[in-house]
């Protein structure tokens, strides 16, 4: 709320120094209000604001990538909403991702080598904040040295205003939308250095499994069993959420259940996303292990259906909760193979093949549990 009203606040004050006060405007009183120029000045402040917003978004990830590169990372992926260029094995390709509450996200990863606790975590986070920041001095320097016109003054003023606000938004350490932001992740890692293993491990993870290796065969030191309580942070509860992946990967649902379980009952500790996350795996573990249909009415919320739906188009697993809930709840055959189908259909286009492997392994369990296994 409070960001939204600085966002109206601030495009209000630019739309009245455009309409009235930059240096092409006339600012005798007598002369009244130049409407057609209030209108365009309206519509320029729009614009520019959706413009510049896109604009810091790309160049935010691209801080992260430079900051990150010049620190001894490599790249896995850049993405920019959905649109995902992945490095493969075969060069770089397109896929699709997509992460609730992120216009963006630039994932790297360091040598399998190096040690997490000399590892360059803070040039990596801070390379977004720090680039946002850059672009809006420049644009407020722009705005003092040229006289630009109307179009030009909106889209260099709202390039400072939409690069103040980012900064503060991924710079100021808190968590949005159930997502650690830059800050904050900075913040989690300087005060406790255990985060930064979990930090640097779980990008080495995601660069193996981008590379089509499944969670099950990267490294055993990089996945640790340490369970989480209400003192917990974002990078611990991504950590136990990775350990999760891993018994689901090896076939060891029941303990798999119990950790989603375990990270279930902190309750309203939990962000939001972590809940959706946790609660669509809780489910699919629950009907294929214990299959007890009040868990999982109690579970699948209106919400946690148009969640899981929503992101199936970019998640493989999301696919095989569906098709489990589908077919071991609803007994509804035509509708689970039509999510079936989608995994084969889309095989190639998931930013990350490994977890596609894993959600095979789980489509594949899932039917040989079907036929014997009878709602409780």
């Amino acid at each position: 709320m409070l960001a939204g009203v600085a966002i109206g606040y601030g495009s209000v004050m630019l739309l009245v120094w455009i309409a009235g006060g930059s240096p092409s405007a006339a600012t005798a009183p007598e002369q009244g209000i130049n409407w057609a120029r209030l209108c365009v000045a309206i519509g320029a402040t729009f614009i520019s604001m959706c413009l510049a917003a896109v604009i810091h978004i790309i160049l935010h990830e691209t801080g992260h990538l430079i900051a990150g590169l010049l620190t001894g990372f490599r790249f896995v992926s850049f993405r920019i909403f959905k649109y995902t260029l992945v490095k493969t094995d075969s060069g770089l390709r397109w896929r699709r991702y997509h992460i609730a509450g992120t216009g963006g996200q630039c994932l790297l990863e360091l040598p399998e080598d190096v040690r997490p606790e000399t590892a360059p975590w803070f040039w990596y986070n801070a390379g977004g904040v720090l680039m946002n920041l850059a672009v809006a001095i420049i644009s407020v320097m722009l705005l003092r040295w040229l006289n630009p016109s109307m179009i030009g003054f909106a889209l260099l003023g709202m390039m400072a205003f939409v690069g103040m606000y980012m900064v503060l938004m991924n710079g100021v350490p808190m968590i949005i939308g159930g997502v650690s932001n830059d800050g904050h992740n900075i913040l989690q890692m300087w005060r406790q250095p255990s985060c930064r293993r979990y930090f640097v491990h779980s990008l080495q993870i995601v660069g193996q499994m981008s590379r089509g290796i499944r969670i099950s065969d990267v490294p055993a030191e990089w996945i640790e069993d340490n369970p989480v309580d209400g003192q917990s942070d974002s990078l611990q509860l991504s950590a136990r959420g990775t350990y999760m992946m891993l018994l689901e990967d090896r076939g060891e649902y029941e303990k798999a259940r119990l950790v989603a379980e375990e990270i279930l009952s902190l309750g309203k500790q939990l962000p939001q996303l972590y809940k959706m996350e946790t609660a669509s795996e809780c489910v699919m573990l629950e009907l294929m292990t214990s299959n007890r249909r009040e868990i999982v009415e109690q579970l699948w919320t209106v919400q946690l259906e148009r969640y899981v739906k929503a992101n199936s188009r970019y998640s493989s697993v999301k696919c095989a909760v569906l098709y489990a809930y589908e077919l071991l709840y609803n007994r509804d055959t035509q509708a689970a193979d039509d999510y079936k189908r989608q995994v084969e259909q889309y095989r190639n286009d998931y930013a990350i093949p490994g977890e596609t492997v894993t959600a095979f392994s789980l489509i594949e369990a899932i039917d040989r549990l079907s036929g014997s296994h009878e709602p409780a």
